[in-house]
C-alpha cells in the first residue's frame, strides 16, 4: 500500500542519514531551534510533552532544558537511541503518528516541527495529536498554501482555468509538489497548510481557541529581503 511505502521509505531515509551522518545530524543546530522560541509561554509551569517526527531530539532537547518532562518520537528511533544515550533527551519512542500508542490526554502538549508538510495523510496524525493531548497540539514551521494568503494569485489562477482548467499546472510548476529521495522516487505529496483549515478543523471539533504566529525560518539574507517587503507570505 502506498501509505506504508511512504513510512517505510522514510525509515530508510533516516537510516542512511544514520549511517553517513551522524555526527553531523546530532550536533545542535541554532537555525532549528529558532522557531521553537515561540513555545516559550507554555513553559510556565512543568509539564509533560510529547515531540512528533522530533528524529533526533533536538526539539525534546530544548523543552527539557525549559524544565519539562517531555519524550521524543520518530517513524524510527535510530537517532533518538543515540541522542539518549548521550543525555540529549530524557525518553523515547519509535511512533507512527498517524496511529499513536498513547492514551486520550495522556500528555499536556504534543509538539510537531517541521513534519506535518511530510506526513501522507497529514489530517489524520493531527487529530491523532489532538486525541492524546489535554491542553493543545502546536504545529511549527509549516509551508504555507500561498493561494490562501495571496488573493492575487486566486484571481490568476480562476482566469487561467477560464482558458484551460491545466493551464496554470503548466506555468506554477511546483503547485503539486512531491517529496523525493535519493533514488527520485515520489515518496509522498508536500503537503501546504492554511490557517483556514485548521479553523475549520478546530471548528469542527468545538476547540475553544486557535492561534498562529508568522515566521520567517528561511535563514538567507535574499529571502530576508524579500520577506522584508511583504510581498510573499511568511510561514
Amino acid at each position: 500500500m502506498y501509505i506504508e511505502k511512504s513510512y517505510q521509505a522514510h525509515r530508510e531515509h533516516f537510516e542512511n542519514l544514520f549511517e553517513k551522518e551522524r555526527e553531523k545530524r546530532l550536533a545542535p543546530d541554532v537555525t532549528n531551534l529558532r522557531p521553537l522560541g515561540i513555545l516559550k509561554p507554555l513553559f510556565i509551569q512543568r509539564k509533560k510533552w510529547l515531540t512528533i517526527g522530533d528524529f533526533n531530539g533536538t526539539e525534546a532537547n530544548y523543552i527539557k532544558n525549559h524544565n519539562q518532562e517531555v519524550t521524543a518520537s520518530n517513524i524510527t528511533d535510530v537517532f533518538l537511541k543515540e541522542a539518549f544515550k548521550r543525555g540529549a533527551i530524557d525518553s523515547y519512542s519509535e511512533q507512527n503518528v498517524e496511529s499513536l500508542t498513547y492514551e486520550d490526554g495522556e500528555y499536556d502538549y504534543v509538539m510537531m516541527k517541521e513534519t506535518y508538510h511530510h506526513l501522507p495523510r497529514p489530517y489524520l496524525a493531527l487529530y491523532e495529536m489532538l486525541r492524546v493531548c489535554k491542553e493543545a497540539a502546536v504545529v511549527v514551521a509549516e509551508p504555507i498554501d500561498i493561494l490562501s494568503k495571496m488573493s492575487s494569485l486566486v484571481l490568476v489562477k480562476n482566469i487561467l482555468d477560464k482558458i484551460n482548467p491545466v493551464l496554470i499546472n503548466r506555468i506554477w510548476k511546483n503547485r503539486i509538489s512531491y517529496e523525493h529521495f535519493s533514488n527520485d522516487e515520489k515518496v509522498n505529496y508536500v503537503y501546504k497548510i492554511s490557517e483556514r483549515e485548521i479553523e475549520k478543523l478546530a471548528a469542527a471539533l468545538r476547540l475553544p481557541l486557535v492561534a498562529f504566529k508568522s515566521q520567517n525560518v528561511n535563514s538567507s539574507r535574499t529571502y530576508r529581503i524579500i520577506s522584508s517587503l511583504k510581498i510573499i507570505p511568511q510561514n
